[in-house]
């Protein structure tokens, strides 16, 4: 055998497609016959109108974006709301806190984003976030009912404050 050449190679292992084929065209024919072929009729809708502001869709809500610049040893430098600037002292804070009362005494589910970046610590975004509670207590006191902000903390991963 050493001498003759083979001329064939090893014999393949063929799959016959033809049973599956069949069976595929027997799933049409049964999903075509079984599924009811009939145009959806039109129903319609009259949706309610909105009579309390909670019910307001998301776009509608404003939003207020707080950004805290950052300072040195993770430190805040100072706090940034729209083109307003605040120090990150006491005087600043209290700045901060009588407009951010005065713009939640205009919408009392007013959104709130705080930006800081990574390396800002705890110690300079709680004065942000207490200057927020403050500011919502002082906004019910002058609106006579209750004031309820949401906050949403966003981590920024490029310093671009």
């Amino acid at each position: 055998m050493s001498g003759r050449l083979r001329r064939w190679g090893a014999p393949g292992v063929h799959a016959n497609l033809t049973p599956m084929i069949d069976v595929t065209f027997l799933l049409i024919i049964f999903f075509v016959l079984v599924s009811q072929i009939v145009e959806v009729e039109h129903v319609d809708l009259r949706l309610p109108t909105l009579i309390e502001p909670a019910t307001a869709a998301p776009e509608d809500e404003q939003r207020l974006v707080i950004n805290i610049v950052p300072g040195p040893a993770g430190r805040a430098a100072e706090y940034r709301m729209g083109t307003r600037a605040f120090s990150a002292d006491a005087a600043g804070r209290a700045a901060l806190r009588s407009a951010l009362a005065e713009a939640l005494a205009g919408n009392p589910v007013l959104r709130v984003n705080l930006r800081a970046d990574r390396e800002t610590r705890y110690e300079g975004v709680y004065p942000a976030i207490e200057a927020l509670t403050q500011a919502a207590r002082d906004a019910a006191a002058v609106r006579g009912q209750p004031v309820t902000p949401r906050l949403n903390l966003v981590v920024v991963t490029e310093s671009r404050l």
